[in-house]
């Protein structure tokens, strides 16, 4: 087979195509792939997940059992859209260039294909069932949150003040772009539709956070002078796989530049229902800071915490553009309304205003 010419959906992917990628991964050093079966898995907006389980003859017991693979979204709006953004590079360029430089968890990759356009990708991966992952609508346990909190400091102690980060095409940085001016641009364009829409579930007083954030964005992105890091962007309950005692992150489609705290921040915001957030996110921040100079990251607690309070804000450019970027839905309302009541209130009960 051609590597010019790549499965671009699971029905594409056949028995030769497996063969081909776990023979050339060295995950199939004899026998064959003689079938496949598959199944659609996951509910994302941007990629379409599907499992597949390999029938073999004369294969070894090493090869993998069931493995899973990222195709780009079927539905063609939102497969422009993330082809478009990049957000299909930005993935297959984490995992060939990045994953390996952290002790966060995630998939081993066994292929990752990539068009000349961008548009269209392929990444053949582990299958870490029986992870599952978290469920935004119920809120993420105090044992998920710490799980999640351990990987995603892990990410940000690794490439905590490495310049490079920022350099990089696939990650985004406003130093390197255009300071914020457009993602400002799109709030301010797209905000009071997302309040129309969802304004029934936010207090009077998230709405006016929002219409003051909204008019503040690329301030805030640009705010940070310090030592930055790698963030996730997305770091949300249902883009980590979880079991009793790990987290795996997956889905790195919105890596960028950003504070120390951004994906904790983040987490709490939207994936912690709002009264165990403010039960627990003095205690967690507190764990955060020390999982940092564990592994070497040093920041006294005042820092942590003013950090903490500023990067609330992050979730709420994903949140606002992300629910207007997606065909409405039952489940897909009710979750992005549960995120923006989380980061709005978040900002509000932490005073975020003060950094804008």
């Amino acid at each position: 087979m051609s590597d010019d010419v790549f499965p671009e959906r699971p029905t594409d992917l056949t028995a030769e195509h497996l063969d081909h990628y776990l023979r050339k991964a060295g995950l199939l050093p004899q026998g064959r792939v003689a079938a496949v079966d598959w199944q659609i898995i996951g509910t994302g907006k941007m990629g379409d997940n599907a499992r597949f389980t390999p029938r073999y003859e004369g294969a070894p017991a090493s090869a993998p059992a069931t493995l899973v693979g990222k195709f780009p979204a079927e539905d063609e709006q939102a497969r422009s859209m993330a082809g478009a953004q990049g957000a299909y590079y930005n993935e297959v360029m984490f995992y060939r260039d990045l994953a390996a430089g952290t002790r966060m968890r995630t998939p081993k990759i066994y292929a990752s294909e990539l068009s000349e356009d961008r548009a269209s990708f392929l990444l053949l991966m582990e299958d870490m069932a029986p992870a599952e992952p978290g469920n935004q609508l119920e809120g993420a346990s105090r044992s998920e949150t710490e799980l999640a909190l351990v990987q995603a400091a892990r990410l940000a102690a690794a490439y905590y003040g490495n310049d490079s980060i920022g350099a990089r095409d696939y990650v985004m940085s406003t130093a390197r772009d255009d300071g914020g001016a457009f993602g400002e641009a799109l709030m301010q364009q797209y905000w009071p539709g997302f309040v129309d829409r969802f304004g029934h579930g936010l207090s009077a007083e998230c709405i006016a956070f929002g219409e003051q954030y909204v008019q503040r964005h690329a301030h805030f992105v640009t705010r940070l002078s310090g030592p930055k890091t790698l963030a996730h962007g997305d770091f949300r309950s249902e883009n980590i796989l979880f079991t009793e005692s790990e987290a795996t992150t997956v889905d790195w489609q919105t890596t960028s530049e950003s504070s120390v705290m951004t994906d904790a921040a983040y987490f709490l915001g939207g994936s912690v229902s709002i009264e165990n957030r403010r039960g627990w996110e003095r205690d967690l921040v507190e764990a955060y800071r020390a999982r940092l100079a564990e592994a070497g990251v040093e920041l006294d607690a005042s820092t942590c915490w003013e950090q903490y309070r500023e990067y609330a804000m992050h979730g709420l450019m994903i949140t606002v553009l992300g629910a207007s970027f997606s065909a409405p839905g039952e489940r897909s309302d009710r979750m992005f309304l549960a995120m923006a009541r989380g980061h709005l209130q978040q900002c509000v009960d932490l005073g975020s205003v003060e950094f804008l």
